[in-house]
């Protein structure tokens, strides 16, 4: 994990509605100068992306501070964690970070023809001591000591289309912009019905979420045979992004979401983690 600090060459501008709110919002990504950090911009105060911030996890990940929020934070946080965009100010005019297309890759594709550019000093990224984990039922996460950072997932539905998955993403090996981004968040035609009926979900469609179920199976053919695990990664991307340095780790989430994820971000800063310096 060898690399220099990068942010964007320029500003980059995203358009769109929330997933779960329903309402417009506009996000413009900023560049942000040597060891800032990434952070959210809201009515002109600032919003740290850490772990401290979040008070939510519900279907998604929620930053905030007093009556200050932003949810559905963790497709752009990974789109900059997956480029290694360490330092960056994201404005924001709305509640809710817009869905896009339901993947990562609308902010990846926005970053990358921003620019990315390199700065004067290395990352410094966090290693661990010791194993960690957190389980919760039948659910499980755990970090490993690793010489090169792996994030995977593993997943089981009843339902036939899904069944068992498992995926892996090496960022030294794999293409993030291929493998990972372009998968979309996804959601049952029951489970998506039973949200609507609760005034949730305000913003879903079929273009910005990949609906499993129904007469036709899928809402829209499958990006990846393995789609819905390969998201699962992706929001643990998004997730862990928030510990505001790389994780030089192997992390596995089995059957796992937000809260499990964050869980296991906190002991790692409070009992296995140190500074790596380059």
């Amino acid at each position: 994990m060898n690399r220099l600090q990068r942010t964007l060459a320029a500003p980059a501008l995203f358009r769109g509605t929330g997933l779960h709110g329903g309402g417009s919002s506009i996000l413009t990504v900023l560049p942000a100068p040597l060891d800032h950090g990434r952070l959210f911009r809201v009515g002109g105060r600032d919003l740290p992306c850490r772990l401290d911030r979040v008070v939510g996890t519900e279907r998604c990940t929620v930053l905030g501070d007093g009556e200050v929020r932003v949810a559905t934070v963790e497709h752009v946080l990974a789109a900059a964690a997956g480029l290694g965009l360490d330092n960056l100010v994201l404005e924001i005019q709305g509640e809710e970070v817009p869905i896009m297309d339901g993947s990562a890759l609308p902010f990846v594709q926005g970053f990358l023809q921003a620019g990315v550019v390199e700065q004067s000093a290395p990352i410094r990224p966090l290693s661990l001591d010791q194993p960690l984990f957190i389980t919760r039922g039948d659910s499980l996460v755990v970090a490993l000591p690793a010489e090169n950072p792996a994030f995977e997932a593993a997943i089981h539905f009843t339902h036939p289309l899904v069944g068992a998955q498992h995926f892996c993403f090496r960022p030294d090996q794999d293409e993030f912009v291929s493998s990972l981004a372009p998968a979309r968040t996804f959601g049952f035609w029951d489970e998506v019905q039973a949200l609507l009926e609760r005034g949730l979900a305000r913003g879903a469609d079929f273009a910005n979420a990949l609906v499993i179920g129904g007469e036709d199976g899928f809402s829209s053919a499958p990006r990846f045979p393995d789609e819905p695990v390969r998201h699962k990664v992706l929001d643990l991307v998004g997730d862990l992004a928030l510990l505001e340095r790389p994780l030089q780790a192997r992390v596995l989430a089995v059957r796992a979401g937000h809260r499990l994820h964050l869980e296991l971000a906190g002991k790692i800063l409070k009992e296995g983690a140190h500074v790596r310096m380059l």
